[in-house]
């Protein structure tokens, strides 16, 4: 099947607050292009988050542990030609992240300190796509609701990311949230809804996974285990 699906593109917010896309290559020759979805956090993009009209008063915001793993994903990549089916915590590029996140720790201390456990939650929502579904009407599904889901939390989504599909129409996508509670939350949104609508005859068959994120100050570096 053709790749309707955009494929390694880096979304931003336009003067609108809308996401806008600009092609990346992948950095590794042997793997696929994907399409990793960051929130962006310049002072321009926080301003718009007010005027979107998301009541996120309930939900505090991200603490400098928080915005220093925001930072450290934005290069996350797979290093498994597989991933799509591996292991989670071993098909990405987790020490690499580990070194990036405590470099970027010192960046955010004018935030709040107040995440003892550091645990974050994540899920990788595994699936094999019907050769019909409308690929582009899904994609458009998927950004809506992660907007929405970015600004309804105060940018407690750190990070959502997916693959395109392999050439057995296997496809992985993933997110990353400030915990799990505020990812449970989400589900009741309704650009939420409505993609999950849109999904229920697009896949083959699906699996969802939870999985924990542990920073250890002593080992400097991440562990990713099931939840």
């Amino acid at each position: 099947m053709q790749g309707i699906l955009i494929s390694g593109a880096y979304p931003s917010i336009d003067g609108n607050g809308h996401l806008t896309s600009k092609i990346i290559e992948s950095q590794e020759e042997d793997l696929p292009k994907c399409c990793p979805f960051h929130a962006d956090t310049t002072p321009e993009s926080q301003h718009q988050n007010n005027s979107v009209g998301y009541n996120n008063l309930k939900y505090s915001i991200p603490t400098q542990e928080d915005e220093s793993l925001r930072a450290a994903l934005k290069s996350f990549r797979p290093t498994h030609k597989n991933f799509r089916t591996h292991d989670y915590s071993k098909s990405f590029n987790w020490s690499e992240i580990s070194k990036i996140y405590q470099q970027k720790l010192g960046q955010f201390a004018h935030l709040p300190h107040n995440k003892p456990d550091l645990v974050w939650f994540a899920v990788a929502f595994r699936s094999r796509r019907r050769k019909d579904c409308d690929n582009l009407d899904l994609f458009m599904a998927d950004k809506n609701a992660y907007e929405e889901a970015f600004y309804a939390t105060n940018k407690s989504l750190l990070m959502y990311w997916y693959s395109d599909v392999d050439e057995e129409n296997y496809c992985l996508a993933t997110c990353v949230w400030t915990s799990a509670d505020i990812a449970r939350s989400v589900n009741s949104l309704p650009h939420h809804k409505e993609a999950a609508r849109l999904s229920a005859g697009a896949y083959v068959h699906y699996n969802v996974e939870k999985w924990r994120i542990q920073w250890s100050p002593q080992d400097q570096e991440f562990s990713v285990s099931l939840w």
